[in-house]
Protein backbone atom coordinates (compact mmCIF):
# COMPACT_ATOMS: atom_id res chain seq x y z
CA UNK A 1 0.00 0.00 0.00
CA UNK A 2 1.39 3.06 -0.90
CA UNK A 3 1.81 6.06 1.39
CA UNK A 4 0.78 9.54 0.38
CA UNK A 5 2.41 12.58 2.50
CA UNK A 6 3.15 15.98 1.97
CA UNK A 7 5.15 18.18 3.28
CA UNK A 8 4.18 21.71 4.94
CA UNK A 9 6.75 24.34 5.63
CA UNK A 10 6.94 24.83 9.20
CA UNK A 11 5.03 27.85 11.19
CA UNK A 12 7.12 30.85 11.92
CA UNK A 13 6.37 33.98 13.51
CA UNK A 14 9.22 36.85 13.78
CA UNK A 15 9.02 39.93 14.82
CA UNK A 16 11.05 43.55 13.90
CA UNK A 17 10.51 46.42 15.81
CA UNK A 18 12.22 49.84 14.68
CA UNK A 19 11.25 52.45 16.70
CA UNK A 20 7.57 53.23 16.48
CA UNK A 21 7.36 50.34 13.47
CA UNK A 22 6.89 46.46 14.65
CA UNK A 23 6.37 44.06 11.62
CA UNK A 24 5.28 40.24 12.24
CA UNK A 25 6.50 37.83 9.85
CA UNK A 26 3.97 34.87 9.72
CA UNK A 27 5.11 32.03 7.26
CA UNK A 28 2.93 28.56 6.96
CA UNK A 29 -0.40 27.14 7.98
CA UNK A 30 -2.15 29.97 10.45
CA UNK A 31 -5.25 27.68 12.33
CA UNK A 32 -6.35 26.77 15.62
CA UNK A 33 -2.97 25.24 16.60
CA UNK A 34 -0.99 28.21 15.55
CA UNK A 35 -3.09 31.04 15.86
CA UNK A 36 -2.35 31.50 19.55
CA UNK A 37 1.60 32.54 18.61
CA UNK A 38 0.40 35.01 16.62
CA UNK A 39 -1.97 36.15 19.00
CA UNK A 40 1.06 36.61 21.68
CA UNK A 41 2.76 38.70 18.97
CA UNK A 42 0.46 40.55 18.45
CA UNK A 43 -0.83 41.69 21.55
CA UNK A 44 2.82 42.41 22.54
CA UNK A 45 3.60 44.52 20.35
CA UNK A 46 -0.10 46.76 19.73
CA UNK A 47 1.71 49.07 21.32
CA UNK A 48 4.16 50.38 18.87
CA UNK A 49 2.82 53.16 16.47
CA UNK A 50 2.28 51.10 13.62
CA UNK A 51 1.91 47.03 13.67
CA UNK A 52 2.39 45.52 9.92
CA UNK A 53 1.59 41.77 9.88
CA UNK A 54 2.99 40.41 7.25
CA UNK A 55 0.95 37.55 5.72
CA UNK A 56 2.15 36.95 2.62
CA UNK A 57 3.87 33.64 3.48
CA UNK A 58 0.99 32.25 4.95
CA UNK A 59 -0.24 28.99 2.76
CA UNK A 60 -3.38 28.49 4.72
CA UNK A 61 -5.89 30.38 7.20
CA UNK A 62 -8.85 29.26 8.62
CA UNK A 63 -11.95 31.65 10.80
CA UNK A 64 -9.56 31.28 13.99
CA UNK A 65 -6.60 32.92 11.51
CA UNK A 66 -9.31 35.68 10.52
CA UNK A 67 -10.58 36.33 14.13
CA UNK A 68 -6.88 36.69 15.50
CA UNK A 69 -6.50 39.59 13.23
CA UNK A 70 -9.90 41.81 13.80
CA UNK A 71 -8.50 41.38 17.46
CA UNK A 72 -5.61 42.57 16.65
CA UNK A 73 -7.00 45.81 14.76
CA UNK A 74 -9.29 46.09 18.04
CA UNK A 75 -6.20 45.81 20.20
CA UNK A 76 -4.40 48.25 18.10
CA UNK A 77 -7.44 50.77 17.62
CA UNK A 78 -7.64 50.64 21.97
CA UNK A 79 -3.99 51.47 22.39
CA UNK A 80 -4.17 54.11 19.78
CA UNK A 81 -1.72 52.47 16.91
CA UNK A 82 -2.73 51.40 13.60
CA UNK A 83 -2.77 47.84 12.20
CA UNK A 84 -2.01 46.95 8.23
CA UNK A 85 -2.46 43.46 7.17
CA UNK A 86 0.77 42.68 4.29
CA UNK A 87 -2.13 40.21 2.73
CA UNK A 88 -0.18 40.07 -0.64
CA UNK A 89 -2.20 38.04 -3.43
CA UNK A 90 -2.45 34.71 -2.05
CA UNK A 91 -5.00 32.23 0.02
CA UNK A 92 -5.14 35.15 3.11
CA UNK A 93 -5.96 38.02 0.39
CA UNK A 94 -8.49 35.43 -1.04
CA UNK A 95 -10.40 34.21 2.44
CA UNK A 96 -10.65 38.22 3.82
CA UNK A 97 -11.91 39.21 0.36
CA UNK A 98 -14.58 36.44 1.00
CA UNK A 99 -15.35 37.29 4.57
CA UNK A 100 -15.47 41.17 3.33
CA UNK A 101 -12.80 42.20 5.52
CA UNK A 102 -11.11 44.94 2.96
CA UNK A 103 -13.42 47.70 4.18
CA UNK A 104 -12.53 46.52 8.03
CA UNK A 105 -8.53 45.76 7.97
CA UNK A 106 -6.34 48.13 6.24
CA UNK A 107 -4.94 45.04 3.64
CA UNK A 108 -1.98 46.45 1.24
CA UNK A 109 0.21 44.38 -1.11
CA UNK A 110 3.57 46.41 -0.11
CA UNK A 111 5.07 47.19 3.26
CA UNK A 112 3.83 50.54 4.04
CA UNK A 113 6.75 53.18 4.80
CA UNK A 114 7.52 54.43 8.46
CA UNK A 115 7.73 57.88 7.43
CA UNK A 116 4.19 57.84 5.54
CA UNK A 117 1.90 59.94 6.98
CA UNK A 118 -2.01 58.47 7.12
CA UNK A 119 -3.47 58.45 4.55
CA UNK A 120 -0.18 59.54 2.36
CA UNK A 121 0.49 55.70 0.65
CA UNK A 122 -0.22 55.96 -2.54
CA UNK A 123 0.43 53.25 -5.52
CA UNK A 124 -0.92 49.68 -6.24
CA UNK A 125 -2.11 48.25 -3.17
CA UNK A 126 -1.59 51.38 -0.72
CA UNK A 127 -4.12 52.72 1.39
CA UNK A 128 -6.50 55.28 0.00
CA UNK A 129 -8.36 56.14 2.75
CA UNK A 130 -7.25 58.51 5.81
CA UNK A 131 -5.92 55.87 8.74
CA UNK A 132 -8.12 56.36 11.79
CA UNK A 133 -11.36 55.77 9.41
CA UNK A 134 -10.48 53.56 6.63
CA UNK A 135 -13.36 52.89 4.46
CA UNK A 136 -11.21 51.11 1.49
CA UNK A 137 -8.38 50.11 0.08
CA UNK A 138 -6.71 49.67 -3.49
CA UNK A 139 -5.60 46.25 -4.38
Amino acid sequence: MASWHETYPPFEVTVQRNDEVATITVSGELDLATVPLLSAAATEHDDAGLLVLDLTAVTFIDSTGVCVLIEADRSCARSGSRLVVLAGDGPVRRVLDLCKLDDRLALVTDHPSPSAEPGALTGAGAIVAPWPGLTGLDG
